[in-house]
């Protein structure tokens, strides 16, 4: 089928899966399930993204089971014949590019909360203090 340029953004559903190529290449496949619609008519898509290279390396070190991330790449579809005799697709990106989107989650049922931390406000100086 054919690829288009996409950005998806979630958290990682396991952890990074690191192999070698036959040319010494390191790819890393992260697997990114996306939500669309809600309620009764909520579906999910399980997404294989393809890091590879400097950009599979770091992927492996820094990310795991429930980082959020952000992946841009070129997306496809393709079907498969089922240990069943039906046919599935897997959706799939090759990626381009992946950043950090936030902190992992504790536990999945938590809202998202940053780590950083509140800000504090400080007094205004008193008038007399003031350099001008």
């Amino acid at each position: 089928m054919s690829a288009a340029h996409t950005t998806l953004v979630g958290r990682l559903a396991r952890d990074p899966e690191s192999r070698t190529s036959n040319r010494g290449t390191t790819v890393v496949k992260l697997t990114i399930p996306i939500d669309t619609g809600w309620g009764e008519n909520k579906t999910t898509t399980w997404w294989t993204a393809a890091v590879f290279g400097k950009q599979a390396e770091r992927a492996a070190q820094y990310l795991n089971k429930g980082s959020w991330v952000a992946v841009s790449g070129n997306a496809s579809v393709r079907a498969y014949e089922k240990r069943d005799g039906s046919t599935g697709h897997s959706a799939e990106v090759a990626v381009d590019s992946w950043s950090f989107v936030g902190p992992k989650q504790q536990d999945d049922n938590e809202p998202y909360r940053s780590s950083a931390p509140t800000p504090t406000r400080r007094p205004l100086p008193a008038e007399e203090d003031m350099p001008f």
